[in-house]
Parts: structure tokens; C-alpha cells; sequence
């Protein structure tokens, strides 16, 4: 809360936050008055420094230093920040032209726009993919890659989401390979992905199609399974290294090594991350109290996108440039979100109307 602030005091914690963001060293009453200009004296910033301390948004990390924030004290600066700042122009170009793809491969794309979160930041950017279960099946791809296999891709409604090769026990011609394609897809097309796994594991009646096609059904089954747990996109995390060796080069080390463990299990990290946004929309800020452990004294960024309730974010030390992760996290998730939606028209010729099952 903010409320016992005047408005002298939250200018003042605006700029100790801003320039301890920028070079990183504790602030004196000096240098807000140098950099800033603001109208009052010395003794009436260190006065109103000492209150801020008092209530815990600043502290001095030794006796005889300036002031360096508190979580608390990033915390009034992110919310602050919400809705200001717009991503730079150069920025948007490179998400834009990232994005140039003809054929989306969804896994691919998860991929590429962690890195591109973490390479636009400087920090660590993760995604956590749509629920994989809840897409829906808009066709199965066969292709002949000889005699006896052929190159199997299932696509969902929002991109390629697996492929494989298929051994086959037998011989299929070209024409067979199409029909077999032809069954698959008239018998499943629009069934969710967790529908097409049970299918393809369950029995299926004598004579309703022929070998060939169950072989098809039963490795399409096993891709699938590829699929059951979540799985996490992280990249950028050495982007971390430096900035905290200069930063706290006595914690450095042990931050990083515990950031590593709390990310290194998937899905106790990807678990935290839906129980700490819940049921909010849009971005969410945690300045050192993200639900898990080892995370401590790092905030964690997260914005969602849809369809199927995915999530995007970044991680970042305390001190991050919070007003630029914020703006690419919000443009980054809405273009994300954008691309997937135009992805199920063109492929499918669908409609996505925002209503998801699950949360």
C-alpha cells in the first residue's frame, strides 16, 4: 500500500528505484538532487528518505551508503510502470519479423519467442505452450519416405504440433498412404488432442478400417504421448550472469545456482506460475514472492495468451529495467496470441471466439 505516501515521497522512491535500475549503485541524497533537480533542499530529501526507510520501501545495504530499494520498494515502482511505456519501434520490427513464418510449428514458435523475449530484455524469458490436450485436431499429414515408413505430422488448429516417422509391417502404395490419410482425418478431425489420444489407445471394431490405418492410429497415439506433461521454453538465462556479478559479486554464484534448481523442474515451476496468476488476465508482477523456492530474490514477470491458457514471462534480479520487460511482455503475449488465432483460420478455416475449457 501506498497510501501514507505524499506525492514528494513517491517521486523521490520513483527515482531512487529508476536510478538504482541504471548504474546500480546505492543513491544519496546528492544524486537525486543532481540528476533530478528537484526544488527543495538536501536536508529535506535525506528527511524524506529516512521515512521511506522507515516504512520499508528503501534501506542502506551498510551503515555509511545511500539507499537501495526493498522488494517493497520495486513493488511501487512496477505498479507505477503498469500501464506506461510502449516497447520501442525497433523492438516491435524485430518481434514482427521474427514472426515471418509460413508454416507455424508450435513447438518452434514457443521456442523462438522465449529466446526473443529474453534477447529484446536481457533477462531470462520462459513460455509455457497452450494445453496441448484442449487443441483440437484439424488433419494428419502422410507422406511415402519408402517402402515401408512414411513421415507422419499432426497438426492442430493452431500449428504443427508433432511428427515422426512410422515403421510399417507391410508394403503401401502412394494411394494407399492417401487413404489411409483420408480415414484419419474424416474419423477424427475436430476431436481435442486428449480425445484422439484415448481413441487411438482404445479398441476399435473389428472391420471398421483396415491394418493399416490402426498402425497409423496407434503411433499417432504414441507422438501424442509426447505431449501429456507441460513442458517449459527457457531461454536467456545466462543473460542473468553478468549483471548479478556486478551487482552482488559475493551472492552472485549462489543466486543463480538456486534460480537453476527452481527452474530445472518443470513442472513444480510451470505449477507455481499458474497458481501465483490464478485466475488474472493479463500481466502479473512478482517482486520476490513468486510461490516457489529459490526465486526469492528474483521478480518474475508473467503475461497469459490464448488460445488454451498459455503463459509467457521473465525473470529478472530485483533491480531489473521493469517498464521494458513489462511492455515486451504485454506486446510479445498479444502478438503471440494474435498469430495463434490467425493460425486456426487459416489452417482450419475456424472461427476462435476467445472461450476456452479449463482454466
Amino acid at each position: 500500500m501506498t497510501g501514507e505516501l505524499s506525492d514528494r515521497r513517491k517521486l523521490i522512491l520513483k527515482e531512487i528505484v529508476d536510478r538504482y535500475i541504471r548504474f546500480r549503485e546505492p543513491v544519496s541524497s546528492r544524486m537525486i538532487l543532481e540528476d533530478y533537480g528537484l526544488r527543495v533542499s538536501s536536508a529535506t530529501v535525506r528527511n524524506e528518505m529516512n521515512a521511506l526507510e522507515a516504512a520499508g520501501y528503501i534501506e542502506k545495504p551498510y551503515s555509511s551508503s545511500g539507499r537501495i530499494p526493498t522488494k517493497k520498494g520495486y513493488r511501487f515502482f512496477v505498479d507505477w510502470l503498469l500501464d506506461l511505456s510502449e516497447l520501442a519501434k525497433k523492438d516491435q520490427r524485430a518481434v514482427v519479423e521474427a514472426y515471418q513464418v509460413r508454416c507455424l510449428e508450435v513447438g518452434e514458435t514457443m521456442r523462438q519467442t522465449a529466446f526473443l523475449l529474453g534477447s529484446i530484455t536481457g533477462y531470462a524469458g520462459f513460455v509455457i505452450p497452450p494445453r496441448w490436450g484442449q487443441m483440437r485436431l484439424d488433419r494428419v499429414v502422410l507422406v511415402p519416405m519408402g517402402r515401408r515408413s512414411v513421415l507422419l505430422v499432426i497438426v492442430s488448429e493452431i500449428g504443427v504440433v508433432e511428427h515422426g516417422l512410422i515403421p510399417l509391417e507391410f508394403d503401401l502404395t502412394d494411394d494407399e498412404v492417401t487413404r489411409v490419410m483420408e480415414v484419419i482425418n474424416d474419423t477424427l478431425r475436430g476431436l481435442t488432442l486428449d480425445e484422439v489420444r484415448a481413441r487411438a489407445a482404445g479398441e476399435v471394431p473389428d472391420g471398421w478400417y483396415d491394418r493399416s490405418v490402426r498402425v497409423a492410429l496407434l503411433v499417432m497415439g504414441r507422438l501424442l504421448e509426447r505431449r501429456v506433461q507441460e513442458r517449459l521454453y527457457f531461454e536467456g538465462v545466462l543473460n542473468l550472469v553478468d549483471d548479478m556479478r556486478k551487482v552482488v559479486p559475493d551472492q552472485a554464484l549462489a543466486r543463480f545456482v538456486e534460480l537453476i534448481h527452481a527452474v530445472q523442474d518443470e513442472g513444480a515451476f510451470i505449477a507455481a506460475t499458474r497458481a501465483g496468476r490464478g485466475a488474472t488476465r493479463g500481466v502479473t508482477v512478482h517482486v520476490g514472492d513468486f510461490p516457489l523456492s529459490g526465486l526469492e530474490q528474483f521478480s518474475v514477470i508473467t503475461h497469459d495468451y490464448h488460445p488454451y491458457s498459455g503463459v509467457l514471462g521473465v525473470i529478472a534480479p530485483l533491480w531489473m529495467d521493469y517498464s521494458r520487460a513489462l511492455s515486451a511482455a504485454s506486446y510479445i503475449a498479444n502478438r503471440l496470441e494474435a498469430l495463434l488465432v490467425s493460425s486456426c483460420n487459416r489452417e482450419s478455416g475456424g472461427e476462435y471466439d476467445g472461450e476456452e475449457d479449463g482454466n
